[in-house]
């Protein structure tokens, strides 16, 4: 950040102090009118002494008009004194920016004074033109220092979409010459850790899959062969076999959906027809009783395979924790957002330890049993896939005294446009 800070300050401070005193040189010579009217104003005033040298001053007819003065009653500068013993014509300014013209005759000792004059105004358009000018170069001269720091920040930007999106072939180009450049080299080494890491999970992800399945299935084998022998133990250990079965099922799904995102597809869907679609697969196999009102033809953008998991993973969660009821709403409360509400009678969730049954293996302690299953990985998942579609998913006490899960999914662009 130092670095940065002392980079941009001596660059400014010496591009300004280039452009002012390149300013200044060219209004001088180019932008100021000044130099060719007092050249103009000299001349005159040679010819002017040289007449009065000639017909003297005495005998010059408009000698009342001029202002005459003796040469030792104003003190001159030395450079001044020189200038007029050497018949050159002297030039001072008043304080009004007002040029006065001395001239020194033959005799030595007269001066005459021609002035004050006031000078030409300059153009106002020229004046700003070229305030413009040199705001407009250091500008340009900024858009010089700052474009390595831009690239580099664009090389940021890349890494973390890279990232974001489960892409593993990093590749960047960051600038030497940026201030930041260190820093970008220590994000790049940092990304290429992180992808090296998510490429290790996806092989483990792999191998395990591969690996478990197969002493699984041997063993399920065995435990059928023994079964004539002991049906009661045969029985319990199958039971743990098929949970542990599930459990690699649902961790190797929830794994999974790290390098899902990049590959899913998006399209315009019919979430009223999705969601009905949904309880209708419930009800068929349901014993509790399904009330549900929805607003018809609501659109978002999205995957329906997807979607269709959240909708699955909240009303098996309803089935499976509400005693008589569930009751299902999607309603549209704004232009930008559709909410669906899934309600149950359950026993609920204390409002201490709504946040955290979102996260991966968290159950609670009145639930954990064979009977009810799950692993604590079904709201983590509707999580991670919600945020995919820019939604968001919270809990509150339900109007059935059970708990009330709220989905925000925003409504389809496409439909916007429409």
């Amino acid at each position: 950040m130092l670095r940065l800070l002392a980079s941009l300050y001596f660059f400014v401070f010496f591009s300004i102090i280039a452009i002012n005193q390149s300013s200044e040189y060219i209004w001088k010579n180019w932008g100021n009118q000044a130099p060719s009217e007092l050249g103009y104003a000299k001349q005159v005033a040679v010819n002017l002494r040289d007449v009065l040298n000639t017909v003297g001053i005495n005998n010059y007819p408009q000698k009342n008009n001029l202002n005459i003065i003796h040469i030792n009653d104003v003190a001159w500068f030395p450079e001044q004194r020189a200038a007029l013993d050497k018949g050159d014509v002297v030039i001072s300014f008043d304080s009004h920016d007002n040029y006065q013209l001395f001239m020194l005759l033959n005799d030595k000792s007269t001066v005459v004074k021609l002035g004050p004059f006031a000078p030409k105004p300059n153009s106002i358009l020229t004046k700003y033109a070229f305030k413009l000018v040199s705001f407009s170069i250091l500008a340009l001269l900024l858009i010089l220092w700052l474009r390595p720091l831009w690239r580099d920040l664009e090389q940021l930007k890349i890494i973390t979409e890279q990232l974001a999106t489960g892409g593993l072939d990093i590749e960047t180009k960051p600038s030497r010459f940026s201030a930041i450049s260190t820093l970008t080299q220590h994000i790049q080494k940092l990304a290429l850790q992180t992808a090296s890491l998510m490429q290790n999970q996806k092989q483990l992800v792999n191998a395990v899959s591969h690996e478990l399945r197969t002493p699984l299935a041997r063993l399920k084998f065995a435990l059928a062969m023994l079964a004539p022998k002991d049906p009661q133990q045969v029985q319990a250990m199958n039971q743990d076999v098929v949970e542990m079965e599930l459990l690699i099922d649902e961790m190797l799904s929830y794994a999974r959906l790290e390098f899902s995102e990049r590959e899913m597809t998006r399209a315009k869907i019919n979430f009223s027809e999705l969601v009905q679609a949904q309880i209708d697969k419930v009800s068929i196999s349901s014993n509790k009783q399904i009330n549900h009102h929805l607003k018809p033809n609501v659109f978002v953008d999205g995957n329906d395979h997807y979607l269709a998991r959240v909708l699955q993973n909240l009303l098996q969660n309803a089935e499976k924790y509400g005693e008589q009821q569930i009751l299902i709403e999607l309603k549209q409360e704004t232009d930008d957002n559709v909410i669906l509400i899934v309600s149950d009678d359950g026993p609920g969730i204390p409002e201490d330890k709504r946040d955290c049954v979102f996260s991966p293996f968290t159950r609670l302690d009145s639930s954990r049993s064979k009977e009810t299953g799950g692993f604590g990985l079904g709201l983590a998942i509707v999580t991670k896939i919600l945020g995919w579609h820019s939604g968001t998913c919270w809990v509150t006490e339900s109007q059935i005294n059970g708990a009330s899960f709220h989905v925000s999914l925003p409504i389809s662009k496409k439909l916007k446009l429409n």
